[in-house]
């Protein structure tokens, strides 16, 4: 286990108070509240009681009323509409959900993606041609066009109008668009800047729906229940690692619950194949088994794949779709584990404990695997990583960085050795000449260095509350910890501090892992510590750890997981 520092976060007691005292929480899980930056009263109990009417208006996104009156007009006049989405798991979903949503309404939309490899990321001029020869007059971009200038003109000049949904940082000058609807704009009123692609054209259809109803045009027909289309809201928005605060907790919240016992074809499929059958669905569940299926499509082959799963109500083709995406996740896998197993062998050679920074090119190495294998590197060595890919005389490469160093900023620093880069502070993709890579690694070492101010960092690991076993196992605090989840980036699972206790019954599982009992004050918790097998320390003062919930003929268990040891 790697060392990690510890930081506590410290109680503040009368916010604390008036949790405890206005909403009758325990005084622990009003703490754990109040950590995470709900404080006030009403916040706090809308937190734990969420409702589908809490979300945002979407009008108060600009341009929203703009498209939606272009919107109308095609819907009038059965224009075909074309829409252009990402190729990962957000622009999969969110091209779904619009097409589906579009679908209802009597249209029939074209769905175009970029491929990776051949195209790259965002909205490309070169695909302005196909879709106006399959006669679409309005283009609605998902998840990219933000800085899509080129595309955007080449449209207007084909005589075709674009609507860009997107979440992404907005440059300094906007695309000459029919209409820009991202929440972070400057000029935005809208409460939920980090929505995801699929959360902004969630909006999108929130908004359609609504103007549509003002308008009467569902006097004589079904109105479209926009609570079965979460369960694609969901996926794409947890997929994407969006802070699961605001709106996106409302998503992932009902999400989560829509993906559990979702009927969708395709989704049924997919869970099938991940070993998820008529299994609840939670942020792990889809991070780890259901996301990494849906993005092998655009990593290893075409996003199409996926997206047409997403639609399909044919179970044969689910199935097949389904069986297609487990063997392409499968093959990412494979070549993952090979970079990955080349890489350490690199570093073995090369690698000085006194090294900010890690850069290493191979070939063979799929640009739709390196940034996964980079951000695994990150993670173990716990230094910005860049892997590259070489293609002839050219390198091409993903970039993931730790919460101390803004790897956007040090890039900038050196553009002089670089053909082109772009991303933002934690994730980041670059091209270079090869005759250029020696100079860039160094220049990336000192920028890196200069942004540490020369000093290696230990990574932190943020905890709770110092607890005892009689704060976890008390019946009000568990009642309302059920009601804090989902979890995830921006609103962490809570991790306890632990210390005063005896280990009791201490036993290896399966060879790697260490379990036992935690006892304090007469009560026994259940605790275990993945893969440490037999190197696990003969006194322990503290352990930090998290808790685990399962059920098993109708009971609830709990244990602790353990994160770290002192």
């Amino acid at each position: 286990m790697r060392k990690l520092k510890w930081q506590v976060a410290a109680p503040d007691r009368e916010a604390i108070r008036l949790l405890t005292k206005e909403l009758g929480l325990s005084p622990l899980l009003a703490h754990l509240l109040v950590v995470r930056g709900l404080r006030e009263p009403q916040k706090a109990y809308s937190h734990l009681n969420p409702s589908l009417r809490d979300f945002p208006d979407p009008f108060l996104l600009p341009d929203m009323a703009k498209a939606i009156n272009r919107l109308i007009q095609a819907i009038g006049q059965r224009e075909t509409i074309a829409i252009y989405g990402d190729y990962d798991v957000d622009g999969t979903t969110g091209a779904a959900v619009l097409y589906l949503f579009l679908k209802e309404l009597g249209l029939s939309p074209l769905v175009f993606f970029p491929h990776r490899e051949r195209d790259g990321y965002g909205f490309h001029a070169s695909f302005i041609p196909q879709i106006k020869a399959h006669g679409a007059r309005l283009v609605i971009t998902v998840d990219c066009g933000i800085t899509s200038h080129e595309a955007c003109k080449a449209a207007k000049e084909a005589g075709l109008e674009v609507i860009v949904t997107d979440h992404h940082e907005v440059p300094p000058r906007l695309p000459s668009a029919l209409a820009v609807i991202n929440p972070k704009r400057p000029d935005s009123l809208y409460p939920s800047r980090e929505i995801a692609g699929v959360g902004v054209a969630f909006a999108l259809i929130r908004a359609l729906r609504q103007e549509l109803y003002r308008k009467g045009f569902f006097h004589n027909r079904e109105i479209p229940n926009l609570k079965r289309y979460l369960d694609l809201v969901a996926l794409g928005t947890i997929a994407d690692i969006v802070p699961l605060t605001g709106e996106n907790r409302l998503i992932s919240y009902f999400g989560l619950q829509e993906l559990s016992t979702t009927k969708r074809t395709g989704l049924v499929a997919l869970k099938k194949a991940a070993g998820l059958e008529n299994q609840a669905v939670g942020v792990t569940e889809v991070v780890y088994r259901l996301a990494p299926r849906i993005n092998a499509a655009g990593r290893l082959k075409e996003a199409l794949l996926a997206f047409q799963l997403l639609i399909t109500q044919d179970e044969e083709e689910a199935k097949t779709l389904a069986e297609e995406l487990n063997r392409l996740n499968a093959e990412r896998q494979r070549l993952e584990d090979r970079i990955l197993r080349e890489a350490l062998e690199e570093i073995q050679k090369r690698f000085q404990e006194s090294q900010f920074s890690i850069v290493l090119a191979g070939e063979n190495w799929p640009l739709g695997v390196i940034g996964i294998v980079a951000s695994r590197l990150q993670e173990l060595y716990y230094r910005p990583v860049i892997l590259l890919s070489l293609e002839g005389e050219e390198a091409r490469g993903s970039g993931r960085s730790i919460p101390e160093v803004d790897l956007f900023h040090c890039l900038s620093q050196c553009q002089e050795h670089l053909l082109r880069f772009g991303g933002h502070p934690g994730a980041a993709g670059l091209k270079l000449s090869l005759d250029k890579l020696d100079d860039f690694i160094q220049a990336f070492e000192e920028a890196v260095s200069r942004s540490l101010s020369g000093e290696l960092v230990t990574p932190t690991l943020f905890l709770d509350a110092w607890v005892k076993v009689s704060d976890l196992l008390e019946p009000n605090f568990l009642e309302g910890y059920s009601r804090l989840g989902p979890f995830g980036p921006g609103y962490p699972e809570p991790i306890f501090a632990l210390k005063g206790f005896e280990i009791r019954q201490p036993r290896i599982v399966k060879e790697k892992h260490f379990k036992f009992f935690l006892w304090q004050g007469g009560l026994g918790l259940p605790a275990i510590s993945f893969g440490f097998g037999n190197s696990m320390p003969k006194k322990i003062d503290a352990l930090a750890g998290s808790l685990d919930f399962s059920e098993f003929q109708g009971r609830r268990y709990i244990q602790l997981l353990i994160r770290d040891l002192k």
